[in-house]
């Protein structure tokens, strides 16, 4: 082992302080602080001292727990702290029961103490199965397919659905231009129902939210008012085109039997002007 040692030295395998990080292996650059270091407890420790111990952290995993249920720290952190408290919980459990099967624990002052303890761990374990993993894994789902949605697919979508609706249409120069630019419109009316319920499926998810929900409200109130005009537009334009088809082709019919009425003419003439001013 020592001879090792002196190779990972001379190689120089691990950060010196005489050294700059460039010159060490950027895996060598951390070192667990000792304050993240907890010993093992002794291994003579009496069940006083159990027990005393199995206090101390009872006391200080109260608080953590209350944090992980209150706080709003991430989904991630309160899987991770939870799985963690739940296996120290297992840990005080199993040494609660030797000290359960000693005597000595049951005599004099360790009787009061003992006593105190075995109170302690029962409230202990039942704050402890009040933290659910899978709740807080759910959770964590519910605002990562949050995000997703509003910022990977609505946003986007809004905003090139804005450019659409900002540009004017193109003025069709014959019946059948007018034809393709109604079938156009259509297709971006049905796109605007598909983004609806992108929308709708968007919101439920604001309603599942643990951490930050009225600021997540306040951003999907804000795209759906940007939704409502773009979807005005585009209904606007399909019921407009249609019209617009409808007094063109009563001009075709009008031209073919009595050679051109001016009234279907001038119906179209107006809608014509008024459609695409």
């Amino acid at each position: 082992m020592f001879e090792r040692l002196g190779e990972i030295y001379t190689n120089k395998e691990v950060y010196l302080t005489d050294l700059d990080h460039d010159e060490v292996p950027a895996l060598f650059w951390w070192f667990p602080n000792q304050d993240d270091f907890n010993p093992p407890p002794p291994a003579d420790e009496t069940s006083i001292e159990k027990m005393e111990r199995i206090s101390s952290t009872i006391k200080q995993s109260r608080t953590e727990i209350t944090e992980i249920m209150y706080s709003g720290i991430n989904a991630e952190d309160k899987i991770i702290r939870a799985m963690e408290i739940k296996q120290e919980a297992d840990i005080l459990l199993k040494l609660f029961k030797e000290c359960e099967a000693d005597p000595e624990c049951k005599k004099g002052e360790a009787a009061e103490l003992f006593s105190k303890c075995k109170s302690g761990i029962a409230d202990y374990t039942t704050n402890v199965k009040t933290m659910d993993p899978l709740k807080f894994a759910n959770d964590m789902k519910n605002e990562s397919e949050f995000t997703n949605g509003l910022q990977v697919q609505l946003i986007p979508w809004i905003d090139n659905a804005e450019k659409i609706t900002t540009d004017p249409l193109e003025k069709p120069t014959s019946f059948e231009h007018a034809q393709q630019v109604e079938k156009n419109c259509v297709a971006f009316a049905k796109d605007v129902r598909k983004a609806n319920k992108m929308l709708a499926k968007v919101d439920e998810l604001v309603k599942a939210l643990v951490n930050n929900k009225t600021t997540a409200e306040q951003q999907i109130e804000e795209q759906r008012t940007r939704f409502k005009k773009i979807a005005s537009i585009a209904a606007t334009r399909v019921e407009s085109m249609r019209d617009l088809l409808i007094r063109w082709q009563e001009v075709n019919t009008s031209a073919e039997k009595d050679g051109m009425d001016f009234q279907p003419l001038t119906m179209f003439l107006k809608c014509y002007a008024v459609y695409f001013q």
